[in-house]
């Protein structure tokens, strides 16, 4: 994935994001509880206009989430795609954000997930920058995270990520 590909979806429309899925030597997820919504996620954040590619938004968005000596001890292989899904807005609930294209502006539509796969290479804490706590869970574990979630694009997002994750053997 290029920063011309991200210029692409956000001509249509879609703020591209990245999810990032940091897995430990225990076959288990990182998850962190968002101070300002009180909701469990895996780290995920923008890719700004400034990330070249897909892996250079990972380490920047880890770097500035969870603390640059977390971001140091994760092994980011340059492609770490693992799959994309997009969320669109009902139209009562968009906010009239644009996305700037070049000299354009853009009406935002929605969101396109970029899932990324990284891996803790030493036992590190992450910074509680943006998130009030953490916890490294099973497929089990956070699949019971998931089902307790309010937000349908969101619970129908990481219940396709947390599948993925199993399928590919990531977690258990």
């Amino acid at each position: 994935m290029t920063q011309e590909e991200f210029n692409q979806d956000r001509s249509l429309g879609f703020r591209p994001g990245v999810v990032v899925c940091i897995i430990n030597p225990e076959s288990k997820v990182l998850l962190g509880l968002k101070k300002e919504h009180q909701v469990w996620e895996i780290p995920q954040g923008g890719i700004e206009t400034q990330d070249k590619t897909l892996a250079h938004a990972v380490k920047r968005e880890i770097s500035e989430e969870l603390g640059k000596e977390f971001a140091e001890a994760l092994f980011v292989p340059e492609d770490c795609l693992l799959d994309e899904d997009k969320i669109i807005f009902p139209a009562q609930g968009l906010s009239g954000e644009k996305l700037k294209v070049g000299e354009k502006e853009i009406m935002m539509i929605g969101k396109k997930y970029y899932f990324c796969a990284t891996a803790l290479t030493k036992e590190v804490l992450p910074e509680n920058l943006e998130y009030s706590e953490f916890k490294w869970v099973s497929f089990d574990e956070g699949m019971e995270i998931v089902e307790k979630l309010e937000q349908k694009g969101k619970k129908r997002i990481l219940r396709k990520l947390f599948n993925l994750l199993k399928k590919n053997g990531f977690i258990r």
